[in-house]
């Protein structure tokens, strides 16, 4: 679905950046231009809180992200900050914390892990790429073997992490995941953009993991009527793209909890791990498409009082586009 307006505040590296969205954000179109939420199951067993519904198509119980840098912009000699090395250890941090435990109520094991990584400069990404050129390019890198096979189970989701400055046809969508198929399976992928800040990477790598598990084929978890705004497939994240969290020192977007009826980052560092979700549903505001957190569901390095906000409005409407799934951020501005 589609974004009207964002409020954004920044990311620094002393302060964890938090949106006030307006409106629903990230996901475009389902095949066949289906409006979110107009069709399927209703709430299942948490009741009024079930907000995604499980239309009983396939998911990845255990994700393991495998991360392709492109281009040649991100060899050590010219890559700037964060650098391909960088990412690649705020992403391992992440993948082994508790961040995805909250997905065990969405057939999921609660589990993932980061598979590897791979720098590919054998060609550079171009601006204004499609989805078809991503998919394009790591089926090629699946021909010449030059990433691993989608391995048993077909759990690897191959996330693309394009160089700075490197933007999609479609202005203002920052990732997407997707899917196509091969020799009789579907190779499940994820693109992210980049502004130079390694905040807004994660979160977008985060938002992207968490629909990649529960909805990769847009037949899992999908949201129930109203649930977000707009036409297109309402997935976990969408609704809770206003709320930004630290796990483990990374930062992260949080996901839609039934079983808790609030946004939840489980593993936030400043939290008791294993009471998360009780937590996260007395203290989360994210209850609607597009609401902040009232107090300190997210926080950066410290507290949420002491952030400088910078507010600007981002405006403008991008096309939908039938089978695409994309993720609309703001990009972070500094606070000072």
């Amino acid at each position: 679905m589609r974004t009207r307006r964002n409020l954004v505040t920044g990311v620094t590296a002393a302060a964890l950046a938090l949106v006030l969205a307006s409106g629903a954000a990230l996901t475009a179109s389902a095949g066949g231009g289906q409006p979110a939420g107009r069709a399927g199951p209703g709430p299942g067993p948490a009741g009024r809180h079930a907000r995604f519904a499980d239309h009983h198509g396939p998911v990845l119980p255990a994700p393991q992200l495998y991360l392709i840098y492109w281009g040649t912009a991100w060899m050590p000699q010219n890559a700037a900050a964060p650098t391909a090395a960088e990412i690649t250890r705020a992403v391992s941090t992440l993948m082994a914390s508790g961040y995805l435990t909250g997905l065990t109520q969405y057939r999921g094991s609660g589990h993932g892990a980061l598979r590897g990584s791979a720098l590919i400069t054998s060609s550079d990404p171009p601006d204004g790429f499609t989805d078809h050129q991503v998919a394009d390019f790591i089926d090629a890198q699946l021909s010449a073997g030059t990433v691993p096979g989608p391995g048993p189970g077909n759990q690897t989701v191959y996330g693309v992490v394009m160089p700075t400055g490197v933007t999609p046809e479609v202005t203002g969508w920052n990732g997407e995941h997707n899917s196509y198929p091969r020799s009789g399976r579907k190779i499940h992928y994820a693109w992210f953009t980049n502004v130079g800040d390694l905040g807004s990477i994660t979160a977008i790598i985060s938002h992207e993991l968490v629909e990649s598990a529960t909805d990769p084929d847009g037949s899992g978890f999908l949201g129930v009527g109203r649930t977000c705004h707009g036409p297109g497939w309402c997935e976990i994240a969408d609704i809770c793209q206003s709320t930004w969290a630290s796990v483990d020192g990374i930062t992260v977007h949080k996901y839609w909890s039934n079983q808790a009826g609030a946004c939840i980052a489980p593993g936030n560092r400043w939290r008791d791990r294993g009471r998360h979700l009780r937590r996260d549903a007395s203290r989360a505001s994210g209850r609607g498409a597009g609401h902040a957190p009232a107090s300190t569901g997210a926080t950066g390095q410290g507290d949420l009082a002491q952030v400088k906000r910078h507010i600007r409005w981002i405006g403008g409407i991008p096309r939908r586009r039938s089978g695409r799934r994309r993720t609309r951020h703001a990009p972070p501005i500094s606070a000072t």
